[in-house]
């Protein structure tokens, strides 16, 4: 806040990895539009995409990690219209917000459980 305070920038990133999830990601949104500051998501994923159809003052969703020649460069463990790829971006430049429970979507357990490298249980 200090940093918005005495002008040192005129929008915000934040995202909800770097920013104490959603609450914090959206503390800092509601925060910059207090400021009559732009707040854009760092990157794309589901927690993004419905903080962002929660706010006024943003004005895109950044996909990353693409490649015209490449497909499926992220891991298929959502539906395939959620997955952050170039076809799930509409002729008018929009991405869809799941509407389910949660983050919205049945994630794809059996393909998680088939690929994980690891686990660590903290109890």
């Amino acid at each position: 806040m200090d940093f918005i305070a005495h002008g040192g920038t005129d929008f915000v990133r934040v995202g909800t990895f770097e920013d104490g999830g959603i609450t914090g990601a959206m503390k800092v949104a509601h925060a910059a539009e207090g400021f009559g500051l732009d707040c854009e998501f760092h990157g794309g994923g589901l927690a993004h995409r419905h903080c962002i159809a929660a706010i006024r003052n943003t004005n895109y969703y950044e996909l990353g990690l693409l490649h015209p020649l490449v497909k499926n460069t992220k891991p298929p463990v959502y539906p395939p219209e959620f997955t952050d790829e170039l076809e799930n971006v509409d002729a008018q430049g929009h991405v869809s917000v799941p509407q389910g429970p949660g983050l919205g979507v049945e994630m794809d357990w059996d393909y998680i459980e088939g690929h994980k490298r690891g686990e660590m249980v903290f109890e």
